[in-house]
């Protein structure tokens, strides 16, 4: 049985692409509470900023996504197929 592997590199970019959208930030803020000792207030923003860019991320990549996709169906349909 032959798996069809050549698109799960897109699939492994956008996962990392996420992950390390949301846990930059995080990680950022933690290290900055830890090291000015001001409780949680630098990871819950990271928390937050975190999570603005990485729906940020999957919305754009959404629209890249559809784009890619109209263009393909127009050239489906100019070429006949």
């Amino acid at each position: 049985m032959k798996f069809n592997v050549q698109g799960f590199g897109h699939y492994i970019q956008f996962g990392l692409q996420i992950g390390v959208t949301m846990a930059m930030p995080v990680l950022l803020g933690f290290w900055l509470d830890r090291r000015y000792e001001t409780g949680m207030v630098f990871t819950l923003t990271g928390v937050f900023l975190g999570f603005v860019s990485m729906v940020w991320t999957i919305i754009k990549t959404a629209l890249e996504l559809n784009e890619k996709d109209k263009r393909e169906k127009k050239l489906k349909k100019e070429n006949g197929d």
